[in-house]
């Protein structure tokens, strides 16, 4: 092979080479724009989930407070008819044996109320757990897209400066065949 030939096939690697270091360059560019477009839609859901279960929280307590409400009324209803079944029978429904049924009646139906809401309250911390869980994955979401976009230079120069390196490789490469020419010499047909 004479020296033009390899010349030209060493100029030839080194047009290939920046080519190459160009398409790195816009590959690491669109990779990072899929992986902060994927961050940001994961982040989002993460954040509508975090609304569900905001909403679910605050509908259990709401739902705890209209049953223990409803039980409050039905025991209230429950007295009302044994007071009125204890006076029916003549006796004094304020002391003795009929004041510790009442009594008896309004205490369960307090329990009852009591365990409404507290089973309410846990229901609404369990959805509170999932809405605190769901924002921070959204927040990590975000910062993995906000990495994605921030790390890009530093990927970029890196490849740049592999490719650059590469480049000064093959020309060095080139002079050092060709010497006493400061520039290479790519044969008749391709001179500049």
């Amino acid at each position: 092979m004479t020296c033009a030939a390899s010349t030209v096939i060493a100029g030839a690697g080194l047009a290939l080479a920046a080519g190459g270091t160009a398409m790195t360059v816009a590959g690491q560019s669109q990779a990072a724009g899929a992986a902060a477009g994927q961050a940001q839609y994961q982040s989002q859901v993460a954040r509508n989930n975090q609304i569900i279960a905001e909403r679910n929280a605050t509908l259990a307590k709401q739902q705890g407070d209209v049953q223990a409400t409803q039980k409050q009324q039905q025991t209230a209803q429950i007295i009302g008819a044994q007071r009125a079944a204890l006076a029916s029978q003549g006796g004094d429904v304020d002391s003795g044996s009929p004041l510790d049924i009442q009594g008896d009646t309004a205490r369960a139906g307090f329990t009852d109320a009591a365990t409404i809401r507290s089973n309410a309250a846990l229901t609404a911390y369990g959805y509170e757990v999932q809405a605190n869980s769901a924002g921070a994955s959204a927040d990590n979401f975000s910062r993995a897209g906000a990495n994605a976009t921030a790390n890009l230079p530093f990927g970029i120069g890196s490849s740049l400066l592999g490719g650059a390196s590469s480049l000064a490789k093959g020309a060095y490469t080139i002079m050092k065949n060709n010497p006493g020419n400061t520039s290479p010499t790519y044969g008749p047909e391709f001179d500049l």
